[in-house]
């Protein structure tokens, strides 16, 4: 009988602190506002956002284009 009551005691004691845990971590996300000016740049200023994101695309495309444009030309000339 006593271990039944400590038993349930123990698990009312586990629920209590599984919920101060989680209203503690609600209060935390509800209060959190991300500040990022990485997501500013695509939220408030999309044209330059998305300009800068495809400049930095095509850029890495032409890098990768003219290595492989090199590579190339390379191994026609050993040939």
């Amino acid at each position: 009988m006593v271990e039944i009551i400590i038993r349930q005691f123990n698990d009312l004691m586990i629920m209590n602190i599984f919920q101060v845990i989680d209203s503690y971590q609600y209060e935390m996300e509800s209060r959190y506002q991300e500040k990022s000016m990485l997501t500013n740049l695509f939220t408030e200023h999309k044209f330059i956002g998305w300009l800068g994101l495809f400049i930095v695309f095509f850029s890495i495309f032409a890098i990768f284009v003219f290595q492989f444009l090199e590579w190339e030309s390379n191994d026609n000339n050993k040939s």
